[in-house]
């Protein structure tokens, strides 16, 4: 009975959340956001998780970038899956990064760690550096595009830029995310499209992009 209870009070505050949070986030995602077009979609492959896209799919033995590390749970794939032989990891800090998950990485100086602000960081790599970037920082429109107007720039003509959690709101911390809106707009107005969009959990899923030819 009290097991009962206790789930029908959980039900509700979850009902309650969305309530508010469709109140007060989805209109202005709805007016917010650019919708793309069949081009920036066309032949977009969907994959089962990030790791596959990493492991899979992703260009091995190439010079890569991770904007925004945390652990380094995705840094560990990244160097496992893709083999780079360069992974730049930036973060302003590194305070809780786990430096055993990349340890060989660091060992060999394959992996460097430039721990500033990510634009910063990005800006003071000549153009065309990287061959893929995957970007994972601020998920504010304006922290996205102010990483975009960098990546764009740094990352090869035939390159990829890689984005964590394709997601209008975050329900798992109540707040809005601006990917979606900087992402589309990339497409929309720089000629990007969608090379894979990879699965998660909760719909945080990653997209890669590519220049439209």
């Amino acid at each position: 009975m009290a097991q009962t209870l206790r789930n029908r009070i959980r039900r509700r505050v979850e009902y309650d959340r969305w309530r508010l949070a469709r109140r007060l986030f989805a209109p202005r995602a709805l007016s917010n956001e650019a919708a793309l077009t069949p081009v920036h979609v066309q032949g977009c492959l969907v994959l089962a998780d990030r790791e596959v896209m990493i492991r899979e799919h992703l260009p091995k033995h190439g010079v890569v970038a991770e904007v925004g590390v945390h652990q380094g749970i995705n840094a560990r794939t990244i160097l496992e899956g893709a083999q780079p032989r360069e992974l730049h990891l930036i973060d302003l800090t590194f305070s809780i990064l786990q430096e055993h998950l990349i340890e060989p990485g660091l060992h060999d100086g394959i992996v460097q760690l430039h721990e500033q602000d990510s634009a910063d960081a990005l800006a003071a790599f000549p153009d065309e550096y990287f061959d893929w970037i995957y970007i994972d920082a601020n998920h504010y429109y304006a922290g996205v595009k102010r990483d975009i107007e960098q990546a764009k720039r740094k990352v090869k003509r035939d390159g990829l830029l890689v984005f964590n959690d394709y997601i209008t709101f975050s329900h798992a911390e109540f707040v809005y995310y601006g990917v979606v809106r900087a992402v589309n707009e990339l497409c929309l107005e720089d000629g990007w499209a969608f090379r894979y969009l990879a699965l998660a959990p909760h719909m945080y899923c990653d997209v890669a992009l590519t220049r439209l030819t």
